[in-house]
C-alpha cells in the first residue's frame, strides 16, 4: 500500500509540470503511471478475492464510485483499469497528446 502511496505522489509531482518535461522525462512519467495502474490493479483484484469484509466493503465503494468518474452504468472497475491502459498505451506510442487525455 505505502508502494501505491508513494507513487502518487511522485506522479503527482511530475504531471504537474509534465508539458515542460523532455521527452525522456515524460516517458518516465508514463512508465510511473503504468506501474501504479498495475499495482492498483492488482490491489483491486486481491481484495475482490479476500475474505475481509473491509475490502469487500472497498471494492463496492470502488464500484460505486464510476458513475463519479463519467462510467455509464454497468461498467466494471475492470473496465476502467483495461481503458486507463489502453490510453495510456496510446500517449506513449503518440498517438494521443497527453494534455489532452490526461
Amino acid at each position: 500500500m505505502q508502494d501505491i502511496e508513494d507513487l502518487q505522489v511522485d506522479l503527482q509531482r511530475g504531471f504537474m509540470r509534465f508539458p515542460s518535461l523532455d521527452e525522456e522525462e515524460q516517458q518516465k512519467q508514463l512508465e510511473l503511471l503504468e506501474t501504479l495502474l498495475e499495482k492498483q490493479q492488482l490491489m483491486y483484484t486481491r481484495m475482490k478475492l479476500s475474505d475481509d469484509p473491509k475490502a469487500h466493503q472497498i471494492v463496492e465503494d470502488m464500484r460505486d464510485s464510476l458513475s463519479l468518474l463519467g462510467m455509464p452504468p454497468g461498467s466494471s472497475v475492470e473496465q476502467v483499469f483495461m481503458n486507463m491502459k489502453e490510453t495510456l498505451r496510446k500517449v506513449r506510442d503518440g498517438e494521443l497528446d497527453p494534455s489532452e487525455e490526461m
